[in-house]
């Protein structure tokens, strides 16, 4: 059984990394971000951000990427809500 606090809700054993990694991005936790750190290396983490999911990102988890990995993603990679 997972932990009580695990990315039940958003992850599972087979999502793929950049998958794991956008959503830890957009609604993980304090305790979700360590994880997400102490599973990934920075430049696995890095290339998710560089190459982001189109449509995937909120407007404040592109920009706390981008300051925090020092980058500038592109903006197919935020979430529309109209067409």
């Amino acid at each position: 059984m997972p932990p009580r606090n695990a990315l039940q809700w958003v992850a599972g054993s087979k999502t793929p990394d950049k998958v794991y990694i956008t959503r830890v991005f957009n609604l993980g936790t304090l305790e979700e971000w360590r994880r997400m750190k102490s599973r990934f290396a920075e430049g696995k983490i890095r290339q998710a951000l560089e190459d982001p999911l189109p449509g995937q990102w909120t407007r404040r988890a592109k920009r706390f990427a981008e300051v925090l990995f020092d980058i500038k993603m592109s903006d197919k990679a935020l979430i529309r809500y109209h067409v």
